[in-house]
């Protein structure tokens, strides 16, 4: 899976980038690995909504690869923090789609058993 890692109206330091992809690479086993296509942008920005005091800091992900495209976002007030939750979403939503895909695959392999008793 491919990862990249912006920074948005913030500058992007050497810990600030290490943490997140240190934290995103760890999603590269729920994606499968025949799946070169697989790719995820992760943009970290610093944002200020007029009714909010101090530093907001927003973590977006889109995630491409094979079947399922999604994008996920999420605002804290601590950018790593920001990052934590965005893993955890990543993680609950690639486990669903591989869940749903591994059930998909099990069906119709109940199917095909079912058949072939069937025939014999």
């Amino acid at each position: 899976m491919h990862i990249i890692i912006t920074g948005l109206h913030m500058e992007m330091t050497d810990a600030i980038h290490g943490y997140a992809l240190e934290k995103m690479e760890s999603l590269e086993k729920y994606i499968p690995r025949d799946d070169t296509s697989g790719k995820l942008t992760i943009e970290l920005s610093k944002t200020t909504n007029h009714h909010v005091h101090g530093d907001v800091f927003q973590a977006e992900a889109r995630l491409h690869m094979r079947g399922k495209e999604t994008t996920l976002r999420t605002t804290q007030d601590d950018l790593y923090k920001a990052v934590d939750i965005l893993k955890d979403m990543l993680t609950r939503e690639l486990s669903q789609h591989k869940d749903k895909e591994r059930s998909i695959f099990r069906r119709s392999a109940h199917k095909m058993k079912a058949l072939f008793k069937r025939l014999i």
